[in-house]
């Protein structure tokens, strides 16, 4: 019996021992060890504009990184948890890294493999399952338990467009059919800045809405304004346009021997048109417009909001800040040349005639007759002056004699007048 109680004392030491150690263990660890939450949000957008209400998240890759820049921790989570927990050691730096929306596990194994890392779209609308979006915090000192908070930002940008058509023309009708981001990237860096470098890193036509997509652009309020239609893109920073930079945005357009015309972004319009006798039959009236945060600018920045506001006037075919191409239009009207005053003027020296033709329509390509006119000036019948749209001209009458002038109009008209200048004694 003594033996037992000897036995059973000397067991009960030990386990007293071994409490003792493991007690100071766990108090050991717990002081040189740190509970970190680590919380995504969602920052706001830059000053350009105001929070769009894309939040939509989906998937989260959090990356931890010690202060040599090797990879400490990281975790890959599907769904829309926001907040994860982690031990950490204190007294030690870390940076922390999430790719929110790329929808698998990003793997790197050192912070400088980061800065090549890229996301690519498959499509230019490859996001339905969120925008994707990266934050980082670098350089953390970790001293007690405390909560990193990452502010997530969006790789992309949007562009909202809206219509004012209160500067058109009565009775003109410009309806929006599709809208296209052109030179769309397909690819950014979540960490740098990011931009296409050549043609097969971006898609030729990129985002787009078509026909029924667009009426919003065609819902016009009392003052000619249309409700906002949205589009979206990866981040493109190109620079600027040019050292002094262009007088105007229709003069911001690139040669055909400029290789930024295929990979700077541009939004592009077509358009429904019809005025009088001109109308888009078998292609649409073309609006292009460069992109940038400002005139002598090519950058499109992520997270940004940009706002544009298409304002066409008078007959719209001419651009307010917007290259146009009108040549898919047609005239659908009666082609016809009237000649005035007549075919046959007579006058004296020193009268003043006003000669020519109206054109329908009147872009036809049109030859005032300038080698006549000329001719009739050397033989001193009278001087002359040519209108400012070359459809005629003003005629001073300075000696006797008879003149003649022939203009012609070519297609669609295919039509000429002759006159006759008769000057008296």
């Amino acid at each position: 019996m003594d033996r037992e109680r000897r036995l059973l004392g000397k067991f009960l030491t030990l386990v007293l021992i071994g409490l003792l150690i493991n007690s100071c263990m766990v108090s050991e660890y717990s002081e040189a060890t740190a509970d970190v939450t680590i919380s995504i949000k969602d920052c706001s957008l830059s000053t350009k504009a105001e929070l769009p209400n894309e939040e939509k998240i989906s998937d989260i890759n959090i990356m931890i990184f010690d202060e040599y820049g090797n990879l400490e921790k990281n975790t890959y989570q599907r769904g829309g948890q926001l907040s994860f927990n982690m031990t950490l050691l204190k007294g030690t730096r870390y940076s922390f890294y999430a790719c929110v929306n790329f929808g698998y596990e990003v793997k790197v194994n050192t912070e400088e493999e980061l800065k090549n890392l890229e996301y690519h779209l498959a499509y230019p609308d490859e996001y339905r399952e969120g925008i994707p979006m990266a934050a980082v915090s670098r350089n953390v000192l970790i001293t007690k338990d405390c909560i990193i908070n990452l502010e997530a930002e969006r790789l992309m940008a949007r562009i909202s467009l809206k219509m004012d058509r209160s500067r058109l023309s009565e009775n003109v009708r410009m309806d929006v059919i599709g809208v296209r981001i052109g030179n769309c990237p397909k690819k950014v860096r979540p960490f740098t800045d990011s931009h296409v470098k050549n043609e097969d890193e971006c898609f030729r036509v990129g985002f787009r809405y078509d026909d029924i997509s667009c009426h919003p652009l065609n819902q016009n309020s009392s003052n000619g304004l249309s409700n906002e239609l949205s589009l979206y893109m990866l981040e493109n920073m190109q620079g600027l346009f040019s050292p002094e930079g262009p007088a105007s945005h229709q003069e911001k357009v690139f040669k055909e021997t400029d290789h930024r015309r295929l990979i700077c972004s541009y939004i592009e319009l077509e358009l429904e048109y019809i005025y009088g006798d001109m109308a888009s039959i078998e292609q649409p009236l073309i609006y292009r417009f460069y992109l940038g945060d400002g005139l002598n600018s090519l950058d499109v920045e992520r997270n940004c909001h940009y706002h544009m506001t298409i304002t066409p006037e008078d007959d719209g075919l001419n651009g307010d800040g917007w290259r146009v191409d009108k040549s898919g239009i047609s005239f659908i009207g009666k082609p016809e040349l009237q000649q005035y005053p007549s075919d046959y003027i007579r006058g004296d020296i020193g009268d003043v005639i006003h000669i020519g033709c109206k054109l329908n329509p009147p872009d036809t390509p049109f030859d005032v007759g300038l080698e006549y006119l000329e001719d009739d000036r050397s033989e001193g019948i009278y001087d002359y002056v040519i209108d400012e749209d070359g459809h005629g001209g003003t005629l001073t009458l300075t000696g006797p004699g008879r003149g003649l002038i022939y203009m012609e109009a070519s297609e669609p008209i295919n039509d000429a007048a002759l006159f006759i200048i008769e000057v008296n004694l």
